[in-house]
């Protein structure tokens, strides 16, 4: 996607609220930066109410990690236009 893309620049302002939630020691142990893929539904104030991991990295370690992280996050922000952007693909790699 274009970074003029209005959905990517949205994905891109939840993967940074998503972010600062991982916990996962082992990155250096990751082989390669599969992502997981997770689709996260989300409620009308950004608030999430679903996580559901749609492809694996390959590493169970990190799927679980950063579906924690999602859920930890619990609200995304809205979209420049006020509105939250759902259901929500996101894309999520150790070293990214």
């Amino acid at each position: 996607a274009k970074p003029t893309d209005p959905a990517a620049a949205y994905e891109a302002r939840a993967l940074a609220a998503i972010r600062p939630n991982i916990t996962y020691p082992d990155v250096d142990r990751v082989a390669g930066n599969s992502a997981a893929e997770f689709d996260v539904n989300l409620a009308p104030d950004g608030t999430i109410v679903g996580v559901k991991l749609r492809k694996s990295s390959g590493v169970p370690g990190w799927d679980e990690a950063a579906e924690r992280a999602i859920r930890r996050t619990s609200t995304l922000p809205r979209d420049v236009d006020g509105r939250v952007r759902t259901p929500l693909t996101l894309r999520l790699a150790p070293k990214d």
